[in-house]
């Protein structure tokens, strides 16, 4: 890990961020050339935050790719999100007294971050309380995700719980009809509570009907809206 001279373009993709929603461009440009906001690069493999040792502050990836992903007895870890550029990671460890974060995310290639801390953050709600509103809008939303996802993996057969999931990263992924598993057909069976044959048929069952296309660990989706209506 080292620290990189923040690059003007790298301001546009923070612009993007749910943060500066309906705010003034000046936030923006005040945020960027704050010193608590720094450009840190990982090489491929590196940890970006583990249990133990993370930074308090919001994450945001300029380019490369990150994972994260639960630690597993094995040590190969169970794959949970990926991470592209514009992809936002780290509020989990804010504005509480945790000290342990709650998976570990590593780059899988060559990668960099725009880190702003939890004290930027703070003053940025203060000078407008828009973004203070975006952050809590972004929260809420995370919290409703969740509690669907628990809903979705717990109950059902393996077939709804699999639409579940791969729902659940149409909706996170830059393009919803095309992204890639976290993480092998094993490491979803666990991940979804189910016996890897039961996901394998239920993969099978989805291809055959012409709701998906699967090539190694991407997925192309068909027929999005009768996907919807599987998990419905």
């Amino acid at each position: 890990m080292k620290e990189v001279k923040k690059q003007k373009q790298y301001a546009a993709l923070l612009a993007q961020t749910f943060l500066f929603n309906e705010t003034d461009g000046g936030l923006v440009e005040l945020a960027f050339q704050d010193a608590e906001c720094r450009c840190m690069e990982f090489d491929s493999g590196e940890p970006v935050y583990t249990r133990s040792h993370f930074s308090t502050s919001m994450g945001l990836v300029l380019s490369g790719k990150l994972t994260a992903y639960k630690p597993s007895e094995d040590g190969s870890g169970l794959p949970m999100n990926t991470f592209y550029p514009g992809g936002i990671f780290g509020v989990a460890g804010l504005f509480h007294q945790t000290k342990r974060y709650v998976s570990e995310v590593k780059a899988l290639k060559r990668s960099r971050v725009l880190f702003l801390s939890q004290g930027l953050l703070q003053r940025l709600f203060q000078q407008d309380y828009r973004i203070a509103e975006n952050y809590i809008a972004f929260l809420s939303s995370r919290i409703c995700y969740l509690n669907s996802c628990i809903d979705h993996f717990t109950g059902g057969n393996a077939r709804r719980r699999l639409s579940s999931f791969l729902l659940s990263i149409s909706e996170r992924s830059a393009d919803p009809l095309k992204f890639e598993l976290p993480g092998t057909l094993t490491q979803l069976a666990g991940t979804l509570d189910m016996g890897r044959a039961s996901l394998y048929r239920a993969m099978d069952s989805l291809e055959q009907e012409g709701i998906l296309r699967r090539s190694g660990k991407t997925i192309v989706l068909i027929d999005l809206e009768r996907l919807k209506s599987g998990v419905l």
